[in-house]
């Protein structure tokens, strides 16, 4: 993804929201690469396996730790960010998509469709938190997650503390010990750091509470058919492991959960009109695209995701249309702070339980440093003690790696605020031919081509909307819709009052053709002057020989010698007591 940059404003430079968990990694890194780089010294000149690989270990960890700081480091979000909420369509391109129809869906509708719970965890989980239904879907994706792997740990650390401590004897403790090591890594630590959900089915729950009963009395058995083998008892790092994963994992559900909010308005405005117009529809959609760019936030375009033009046949004199557009404005940040020290965000209540979540994962590095010191300072004694050292370094080190990845995910989280239009047209048009002019005498005519439509359904959807992203390049959410009948209103009437005004006559209207017609007029009187008006005068002495009036060339009395007059229109020469001109029919005022 590019860096859209424009100048012309800076409301998508949002300020870093990493800077709390980065102040972190890197006091984290800098400890961890100060550590490899002591142990590695130390250990130069013996080269010490052991010390040497922990070294490495410890400088592998900075490195990826600092790493990740400084991807984020800077923060930039351009114009094409956030993602779309559906395929888009460029300039000119009609068409729709699967996730335009679910857009539409929602504006018609006024609502928003949520998942309900199929597992009984999550069912126990929403009676707890009954707002969760409505939170951002990923919000309920991750607080199901951790709620249930809450749920396998919690059980977990019950059954061992039942089979280890109470029912549990000193010969059979060191293989419980490893036996449920061996289960928390494979079934609860491993799908907690891949984001996933522990593997914790009834079948395993009925289990575990029966291992924490009869798993002592079925290992004294097992362990009388086994060979002699040294007991190590894993116990330490067992408890460490549940532990460290339960605090961990209820600090993810309570930063989840301060994500909720209340239930959101779901309102949209629809206007429905019935208009008949002598344009083809296809007007509309052009000015509703003028007007659409007109109201570009921050001179930003629109997001198109679908656009439908109404299709004319011109063989067919009657026929159906439907034509739609559907854009969303520019999604512009909402007003949302991010903390920039820890001490803001301890304050903050979206953010606290994040922060918590973030100091106890610094927490627990800071602790697997020291365990790997003071391994390397022990390793040459050997015994058990330096392999729990070990054993406690790296669980620690694999918790808190999980714990500053699910604060990364909430803190990446942004609200945006934009205007989805969504305009559809429909109805049944006619062909028809339209003239004007006189068709005998007249010099100037005109005939049209119109296309007609009577009672076109025309409805306006419109709704300012909330969404949500977790991360700037993730998928966006429709979280909240709120009315707006009042521009909604507006632009229906924009849209009636702009076809029912469009002229449905073709006449010249440029200055070069009036002009033109203007030279052919006065060439026409010119002519009429010269030429016609030696016959005219002769069909006038014919009639007034016939009406025994005086003969052609004799002096007319003074009334008769009126002046002939000329047409304002059309410039024809009539005589001086016509009342209509002669050539086009026009009346003669007085």
């Amino acid at each position: 993804m590019s860096y859209d940059y424009s100048s012309a404003n800076a409301t998508l430079e949002l300020p870093n929201p990493y800077r709390v968990q980065n102040k972190l990694l890197f006091a984290c890194a800098a400890l961890m690469g100060a550590a490899a780089l002591f142990t590695l010294f130390e250990h130069r000149q013996s080269l010490e396996p052991i010390a040497v690989a922990v070294g490495l270990g410890l400088l592998f960890a900075s490195v990826v730790t600092a790493a990740t700081g400084a991807k984020r480091l800077r923060f930039f979000f351009g114009r094409g960010r956030p993602a779309s909420l559906a395929p888009e369509l460029p300039n000119a391109m009609v068409g729709t998509s699967d996730q335009a129809s679910t857009i539409k869906r929602i504006l018609r509708d006024g609502a928003l469709t949520y998942p309900e719970p199929a597992r009984a965890i999550e069912g126990v989980l929403y009676h707890w938190v009954p707002r969760l239904i409505t939170a951002p879907l990923a919000i309920q994706e991750q607080a199901k997650i951790a709620f249930y792997n809450l749920c396998a740990m919690l059980v977990t650390a019950v059954s061992f503390a039942l089979a280890w401590g109470l029912f549990g004897t000193e010969a059979s403790r060191p293989l419980l010990s490893m036996a449920y090591f061996a289960f928390g890594v494979f079934f609860l630590l491993r799908p907690v750091v891949a984001a996933s959900t522990a593997r914790l089915t009834t079948a395993s729950l009925v289990a575990l509470l029966a291992v924490a009963i009869l798993g002592p009395a079925l290992v004294g058995l097992v362990s009388r058919a086994l060979p002699q083998v040294p007991q190590i008892s894993l116990a330490p790092q067992t408890t460490m492991l549940l532990v460290s994963g339960l605090v961990a994992v209820a600090l993810v559900l309570a930063a989840t959960l301060e994500q909720v909010q209340p239930p959101p308005p779901t309102q949209t405005s629809a206007r429905q009109s019935r208009v008949s117009l002598n344009v083809p529809p296809s007007l509309l959609l052009d000015e509703l695209e003028r007007h659409l760019q007109e109201q570009w936030v921050e001179r930003i375009p629109n997001r198109r995701y679908s656009r439908i033009s109404p299709v004319i046949d011109p063989q067919l004199h009657a026929g159906p249309f439907a034509g739609e557009l559907l854009e969303e404005t520019q999604p512009m940040p909402m007003a949302h702070t991010a903390p920039a020290t820890i001490r803001q965000a301890l304050q903050s209540t979206r953010h606290r339980f994040l922060t918590l979540l973030d100091l106890y994962a610094a927490l627990l590095m800071v602790v697997a440093v020291g365990c790997a010191l003071a391994f390397v300072r022990s390793v040459e004694g050997g015994g058990e003690l330096p392999l729990r050292l070990l054993g406690a370094a790296s669980i620690f080190l694999v918790v808190a790696a999980f714990g500053f990845r699910a604060s990364s995910r909430l803190w990446g989280r942004f609200d945006f605020a934009s205007v989805l239009t969504w305009v559809e047209m429909e109805g049944t048009y006619q062909t028809a031919s339209i003239g004007t002019g006189n068709n005998f005498t007249g010099k100037v005519q005109s005939s049209n081509q119109i296309v007609r439509t009577e009672s076109m359904t025309l409805r306006v959807w419109r709704a300012r909307i909330e969404s949500v992203v977790f991360g700037k390049d993730s998928a966006r959410q429709i979280t909240a819709m709120f009315s707006t009948d009042a521009e909604a209103q507006a632009l229906a009437d924009h849209l009636i009052q702009f076809g029912q005004t469009r002229a449905s006559l073709v006449a010249p209207a440029s200055e070069e053709d009036l002009g033109r017609i203007q030279a052919l007029a006065t060439a026409e009187r010119a002519l009429q002057g010269s030429i016609a008006s030696p016959a005219q005068d002769r069909i006038a002495a014919d009639v007034a020989a016939a009406l025994g009036r005086p003969e052609a060339g004799t002096p007319a009395p003074q009334a008769a010698q009126a002046k002939p007059k000329f047409c304002p229109s059309c410039g024809h020469r009539n005589p001086g007591n016509a009342r209509f001109c002669m050539d086009c029919g026009e009346k003669f005022e007085g």
